[in-house]
């Protein structure tokens, strides 16, 4: 009896070791929990430095894979807005953090290791409190630490 509830118990362990390292949603879960506060930590300080015109912190918390990041340097990066300035970010408020996701695109993006969606509420101080506009940001990690995509 008990032999046979040993091999019972194996099987039952390796189909769950099994189901959590072929399927996605399941380990992505996981990932989500651990990951989550650091998401939003990094998420915040990208806003934050938008919202007090840090572009030195700006530029350092954009993706170094970003098409735009590889292409500008920070110099670049600081003709750009000062061409075609950014609207300012009254206030914004992080709405959800979903769709945890591996890279599944590692030709073209062979350092990113995750990516993820970040939703927010942004008022602009061009538009008034009343109006709220929705956008879905893609942050991304790479060796070890997030950033904005």
């Amino acid at each position: 009896m008990r032999k046979a509830f040993k091999i019972t118990l194996f099987a039952f362990v390796m189909l769950a070791a099994s189901v959590f390292v072929f399927w996605d949603a399941p380990r992505n879960a996981v990932a989500m929990i651990i990951e989550k506060d650091t998401i939003t930590q990094t998420a915040h300080a990208y806003f934050k430095a938008e919202m007090n015109k840090d572009f030195p912190r700006v530029y350092a918390l954009l993706a170094p894979s970003s098409d735009y990041k590889k292409k500008h340097t920070y110099e670049d990066f600081l003709k750009d807005i000062s061409q075609y300035p950014p609207a300012e970010i009254n206030t914004y408020e992080i709405i959800r953090i979903h769709r945890l996701r591996d890279n599944d695109n590692r030709e073209n993006y062979p350092a990113v290791e995750k990516f993820v969606q970040v939703e927010v509420e942004v008022t602009f101080t061009t538009s008034g409190p009343n109006n709220v506009y929705n956008y879905s940001f893609t942050f991304l990690k790479e060796k070890g630490n997030w950033y904005k995509g």
